[in-house]
Formats: C-alpha cells, sequence, structure tokens
C-alpha cells in the first residue's frame, strides 16, 4: 500500500531561525493510500503550511516528505508534473486555482488535458458526472467563472481536482466559510467519492465535527507541532497526546 511520509519536516519564516506561530518544527506523519487524515488546530498552528510543503509549494527547511518512497522535496517543476495527478490540493480561497475570464468548463476541462488521456467525450462525461454529484447544475458550465458565488467557485475547485482521479487529495479549509447546509452536503458528497474510488484525504480544519465525521484520524497540530492523535472512534478529549 501507497503513502505519504512527513519525517521531521521543518519550515522558518522571517529573518531568525526561531519557531513561532508560522513555522513547523520537527513534525512528522504518516498519511497511507485510502486513508481520510484530518489535521486540526487553531489559526497560526502551522497547518496549511504543512499543506503547501506536502503540495511542493514551499519546501521545508529541514526533513523530507515522501511519496511511496520517492522524495518530493527539491523536485523541479517539470518532476511535479507527473505527480500532480496523483497528488492534488484545494484551498479555501479558489481564486488560485480558477481563472476567472474563463469559463467553468474551461477551467474544469484544463486539468483534464493538461493530466490525462481522456477523450473530449470522457472529459465532458467526467465533468458532468462530478456537477451533479456536488448538486451543481449543467448550466454553470457555460458561465465565467467570475459570475459564480463564492461557495460554487469552490465546489468548483473541487471538481477540478476530483476529475484526475487523485490517489491523495490535500483539503484546506474548504469548508471554511460555507453554510452548515452547504458544509454537510460538501462532506457527504466527499464520503460518497472516496468509497466509490478510494481517493485519500488529509482534512486541514479547525473545525471538530467535520474532523470526526470524514476523517478515519485526526491529528491536532499547535504551535507547529503535533501534540495529538485520535481515531474516529475515540473521543476528542480522549486523544492520545504525542
Amino acid at each position: 500500500m501507497g503513502e505519504i511520509r512527513v519525517a521531521n519536516v521543518t519550515k522558518f519564516y522571517g529573518s531568525e531561525r526561531r519557531l513561532d506561530v508560522k513555522a513547523l518544527g520537527r513534525v512528522s506523519l504518516r498519511w497511507q493510500e485510502g486513508e481520510s487524515l484530518a489535521l486540526m488546530g487553531g489559526s497560526g498552528s502551522g497547518k496549511s503550511t504543512l499543506a503547501r510543503l506536502i503540495l511542493g509549494l514551499e519546501r521545508p527547511d529541514t526533513g523530507d516528505i515522501r511519496l511511496d518512497g520517492i522524495s518530493l522535496v527539491g523536485l523541479r517543476f517539470k518532476a511535479w508534473r507527473s505527480y500532480r495527478k496523483v497528488l492534488q490540493g484545494v484551498f479555501q480561497d479558489a481564486s488560485g486555482t480558477l481563472n476567472p475570464r474563463l469559463s467553468a468548463y474551461r477551467n474544469m476541462e484544463e486539468a483534464l488535458l493538461n493530466l490525462t488521456n481522456m477523450t473530449r467525450r470522457e472529459r465532458r462525461r467526467e465533468i458532468e458526472g462530478l456537477m451533479e454529484r456536488f448538486q451543481l447544475e449543467r448550466d454553470l458550465l457555460r458561465l465565467p467563472v467570475r459570475e459564480l458565488s463564492g461557495g460554487q467557485q469552490r465546489r468548483l475547485s473541487l471538481i477540478r481536482a476530483l476529475s484526475v482521479r487523485p490517489r491523495y487529495l490535500v483539503l484546506d479549509e474548504v469548508l471554511s466559510g460555507l453554510d452548515a447546509v452547504s458544509a454537510d452536503a460538501v462532506l457527504a458528497t466527499l464520503a460518497d467519492y472516496r468509497d466509490s474510488y478510494g481517493c485519500a484525504y488529509l482534512l486541514i480544519t479547525h473545525d471538530a465535527y467535520s474532523a470526526y465525521r470524514l476523517a478515519d484520524r485526526c491529528l491536532l497540530l499547535e504551535g507547529g507541532r503535533l501534540t495529538a492523535e485520535a481515531t474516529r472512534l475515540e473521543r476528542p478529549q480522549a486523544a492520545t497526546r504525542i
């Protein structure tokens, strides 16, 4: 079984190498293929920094990150392309992945054109199928992204990432700002997709309800360090201190 392994990763910001609320200090974790893992913590705990390191958007100052035994640290852009179909990420701000000038469909299709060998018919079938899963009307596909609501753009970002059938998907605060009904619907859809395709999730959140609903295992990050772990069957207060 494949896995992503983070080993003794540190990340510093600023002119001095001192650990503060923005840094990570010797973080290690294993994220196995097919596993839903939640990373919880307050604002400034380092959750999003870890997400960016795993996705190769930043480099750790020390430590290593491996996918199926192969180090991802220091890979060049062209080398990373071969892993983008395997490892995808979705962030709270959809503007980083969606082009506001293009239609929703063009935005969705772009990932499939770059990362798969699907035919035009297969691409449309995949996109429309995911639109249905996420309860979005197909008519939205012809609209420019800038005309869509923030919640619709967030779900389109999820569709874009899932359309390439990744093995691992980092979800960084994707439920933040959604109303309770919309958040529940997204969680249910993600769980259904995982059961269908075996996609592994790393759900980064400050919301315990979302974490324990979707994840098999929950980790707590405080001040840049992992401090506790619990399974879905354990109560949060019974989490094992690390």
